[in-house]
């Protein structure tokens, strides 16, 4: 049975889970808040399946049939608002529900307090997978969901994290031709309990129940603004990434699952058949698609892929870019894992006896400075005073 004595050899995909045939394997959450396998030996009857699929465990080399990418935007400004990032796994979920398949992607739960994957057969639902979850979701039993429709001959585009999408195709075993899998430049995935502890901070703070967030809010336009949306339907309060609390633990490091500081599904080569992330330094690369709207890098790795990419290509601007190039100076998340802290430790000891709110002022804390920045440019005057000191020289 598996047995995970080093938290930074399992990645949480659930993998192990979902192939036990005596469903003697639960995923509990640890003291930082992320799930791990926990085995009832007393039902074990050791057929060693748990241990087959995991993607850690049995990590193979990679080499891809093809290796392009592109710069992508949507040419529908309103699907680029509801994205992330240039709005192409909107493109690519559509195509395929219209081909009479099936999406299964990461969406939040209906109080906002965790993330979960889910499986979307109607278009009205797609919107729930739009847009990055800054958390880890939980996969719960979704692989042998895939599984079943695959078998049954239905089509379906999974989409994950890098080790999500490598759990999934290691549970399979076997190369389905009606699987698409697309993953994501990933830079680690944060605590789902952390998340809680922040969702219900925000409602005791602003007395409301969380109907709706957005971790990518493109408030003030761009993919190079953003912040967070939290609200109650329509009401939405607004924190830009500066001052918000979650996104601050997030962009230090400090909250990332043990296995992101040691990401064993990094690098170019993939398992799936299409990677997608923000553009970062587009405008070295595609100076045309640089609009401050949101772009997507797009590499293909397989067969599939591209003739999936060449069916939506017609809705998309775009323009081929050497990935080699590119990853070496940008987006470095691809091929690097982020590095963990030397206060990942106290934070997480801190998490255990402090409050939210005391975690949030000693390793969140925003100078004044900062806030008149927010403000400034909120009014519009910051790129003002910025062009006036150019001009200074």
């Amino acid at each position: 049975m598996i047995a995970i004595k080093n938290k930074q050899d399992c990645c949480g995909c659930e993998a192990c889970y979902n192939a036990c045939p005596e469903n003697c394997i639960r995923m509990e959450f640890d003291e930082e808040g992320f799930k791990f396998p926990q085995v009832d030996s007393d039902k074990c009857i050791n057929c060693k399946k748990c241990i087959n699929v995991c993607p850690i465990i049995n990590k193979k080399a990679i080499v891809n049939e093809i290796k392009e990418g592109y710069a992508a935007i949507n040419k529908y400004d309103n699907i680029r608002l509801q994205s992330s990032s240039g709005g192409v796994f909107s493109a690519l979920a559509t195509h395929m529900l219209e081909d009479g398949g099936v999406v299964v992607g990461c969406a939040m739960t209906e109080d906002c307090k965790k993330a979960q994957h889910i499986v979307v057969e109607d278009p009205d639902d797609l919107i729930k997978l739009y847009g990055s979850k800054y958390i880890q979701s939980e996969i719960n039993k979704i692989y042998l969901d895939v599984k079943l429709r695959l078998e049954r001959n239905q089509k379906v585009l999974f989409s994950g994290t890098p080790c999500q999408v490598e759990g999934l195709k290691s549970f399979l075993g076997k190369r389905y031709d009606n699987l698409i899998c697309i993953d994501l430049i990933c830079h680690g995935v944060p605590s789902p309990l952390l998340w809680k502890s922040n969702a219900e901070h925000i409602e005791k703070k602003k007395h409301l129940k969380l109907t709706a967030v957005n971790f990518r809010c493109k408030k003030y336009g761009g993919h190079s603004e953003y912040g967070v949306s939290y609200g109650k339907n329509r009401k939405m309060y607004y924190q830009p990434k500066e001052v918000d609390s979650y996104f601050q633990f997030f962009l230090k490091d400090i909250s990332l699952r043990k296995s992101c500081y040691d990401c064993r599904f990094k690098g170019i080569e993939r398992v799936s058949d299409i990677t997608l992330g923000d553009f970062w330094g587009i405008e070295d690369y595609a100076p045309d698609l640089n609009d401050g709207k949101g772009s997507s890098i797009v590499v293909i790795h397989s067969k599939k892929g591209k003739a999936t990419f060449e069916a939506i290509i017609s809705s998309l601007d775009v323009e081929q870019v050497d990935v080699d190039v590119v990853f070496a100076n940008h987006n470095k998340a691809m091929c690097e894992s982020s590095r963990m802290p030397n206060e990942r430790s106290d934070f997480w000891k801190d998490y255990q006896k402090r409050a939210y709110k005391q975690l949030r002022k000693k390793y969140a804390h925003v100078s004044m400075k900062t806030r008149l920045k927010i403000i400034l440019k909120r009014i519009g005057l910051l790129d003002n005073i910025r062009q006036r000191r150019k001009s200074r020289g």
